[in-house]
């Protein structure tokens, strides 16, 4: 019988039109360039959670705005190569488009990054910045920079929103170009991390990698073309964290040719007892299937929680990443969620 380790912590994220739906609030482009809209929302966010699942820990009594304004960087990346940019009043911001769809890789390769670091939007951010250092500062941020760590999605994830689903046919056909593509990638978030740091930060430590593509393509294809570009970015950092939301057994013997990783997140439908035996010493973060949450009994999510436990119980660290719940995820199953994981520290502590 395996045993847990009371460590076990849960990270817990609703989808904005979760609480457009219980709270009535509105996101859309406020959200990012109006402080005062932006800190509104956030307070009704925790006090909410903190009525309903404070006594698991979650949300704030007294619940202060966050300092740091934050923009996925793929979709800067996106916008400053001709994407849309487009503001659901019950959702975040939604790049659209594939502007890369149809350039040659030597077209790309000519790309100036310095020009998309000094894109508008980049310029606005960054001018957002200043208000809050206006409002809050020192602990004014921008994207968590001045916590060291560059949280950005893969250049092959960001390639595969920039060019579509042709990128795919350049990595099986013509891997040198499909390089090509990817290495430009990594200079654009360069030189747009370069610009937001203005020079007086201290220097990135930690990389936290997003590839939500990966699960997409085989374990040969990974290894071709994806993994020689993961490898040189992260070896530049102290510490590195990855994330792969897409079913990825396939793919854990080469996540395990990463540099050291201090984590790994990892999407439903993952070997989660393979991943710990061949990332031994990673701390791992299973994503919780947000579909078995919503539409499950809450014996389902019991079940759920107690096998991603038992799966886990040899890592030295686990965070359940209890991410994407939707607007319809019944709050009952959240709170079996916590009880799970409560009980079964209880029980091993």
């Amino acid at each position: 019988m395996h045993r847990h380790r009371p460590n076990t912590t849960v990270s817990l994220n609703f989808m904005p039109a979760f609480f457009h739906k219980h709270l009535a609030v509105t996101y859309g482009e406020a959200y990012y360039f109006d402080p005062g809209h932006r800190a509104a929302v956030e307070r009704a966010e925790q006090r909410f959670l903190f009525d309903v699942l404070g006594r698991h820990g979650v949300g704030a009594q007294d619940p202060q705005p966050s300092p740091n304004l934050f923009i996925q960087p793929v979709d800067l990346v996106m916008r400053t190569q001709g994407a849309e940019w487009r503001f659901p009043k019950d959702g975040t911001v939604e790049s659209w488009g594939t502007p890369w769809a149809g350039k040659t890789a030597a077209e790309i390769s000519r790309i100036n990054p310095r020009e998309a670091a000094h894109h508008p939007v980049i310029e606005s951010l960054i001018r957002e910045y200043r208000e809050l250092t206006r409002l809050y500062g020192d602990k004014a941020d921008l994207f968590g920079i001045k916590s060291g760590v560059m949280n950005v999605h893969s250049p092959f994830t960001t390639a595969h929103q920039l060019c579509g689903e042709d990128l795919f046919c350049t990595m099986a056909v013509e891997p040198e170009n499909a390089a090509i593509i990817l290495w430009k990638v990594r200079d654009l978030y360069q030189a747009i991390f370069r610009t937001a740091r203005a020079g007086h930060w201290s220097r990135f430590t930690r990389i936290q990698v997003g590839d939500c593509s990966a699960a997409l393509i085989s374990d040969a294809l990974y290894r071709r073309v994806v993994l020689p570009v993961n490898r040189k970015v992260m070896t530049s950092f102290a510490e590195a964290g990855y994330h792969s939301c897409g079913p990825s057994t396939h793919l854990l013997n080469a996540f395990a040719q990463l540099p050291p990783l201090r984590s790994i997140e990892l999407g439903p439908g993952t070997d989660l007892s393979l991943g710990a035996s061949l990332l031994p010493g990673v701390n791992l973060c299973p994503l919780v299937d947000p579909t078995v949450v919503r539409n499950g009994t809450p014996q389902d999510v019991r079940r759920l929680v107690t096998g991603i436990l038992d799966a886990t119980a040899t890592a030295p660290a686990v965070t359940l990443c209890a991410w994407s719940f939707d607007r319809d995820t019944p709050l009952d199953n959240v709170d079996v969620l916590y009880e799970t994981v409560e009980r079964n520290a209880r029980a091993t502590g």
